[in-house]
């Protein structure tokens, strides 16, 4: 008479068939995370944007076919705006380099002269930088205080 909790030997395991995954599962596996892989590829690449300083633009040759951040300062006198149309040009500076800006589409409340400005855009190397992406940077509220004797 054999124990119940008796101990398997040899025999008795290699009796057991062991259990293959079918090969078309592994390849459907293989195939689902390739597709996982491309889909993150794909849209990292879409939606990259490089950020540059206004003399980068200048001197960049391939801007014209790839999106571009450009921070600058809204300069004095420069902002002409047609409300009918939602269409506004500007000059930002940025450590002496001007660039001339288009933008269509709804202005932040807090655009003016002289606020830090965000673009983002295609430049074709003549005339102004193409804004699709307008973003004021608000001016801090919490500053330093230096301390009075």
């Amino acid at each position: 008479m054999q124990s119940a909790l008796a101990v398997p030997t040899e025999e008795t395991k290699s009796s057991r068939p062991r259990r293959r995954l079918p090969l078309s599962f592994i390849f459907g596996g293989l195939a689902i995370l390739a597709a996982v892989i491309y889909l993150v590829y794909a849209n990292t690449q879409a939606n990259a944007v490089y950020y540059m300083t206004v003399s980068e633009l200048k001197h960049c040759t391939t801007c014209a076919t790839q999106s571009v951040r450009v921070a600058g300062v809204v300069q004095q006198g420069s902002i002409v705006r047609d409300d009918q149309k939602q269409f506004i040009t500007f000059v930002i500076t940025q450590g002496g380099q001007r660039l001339p800006v288009t933008y269509s589409g709804i202005v932040p409340d807090i655009f003016r002269p002289g606020i830090e400005v965000v673009v983002e855009g295609h430049s074709t190397g003549q005339g102004p930088f193409q804004a699709q992406n307008l973003l004021a940077k608000c001016p801090s509220k919490f500053q330093a205080a230096t301390p009075t004797p």
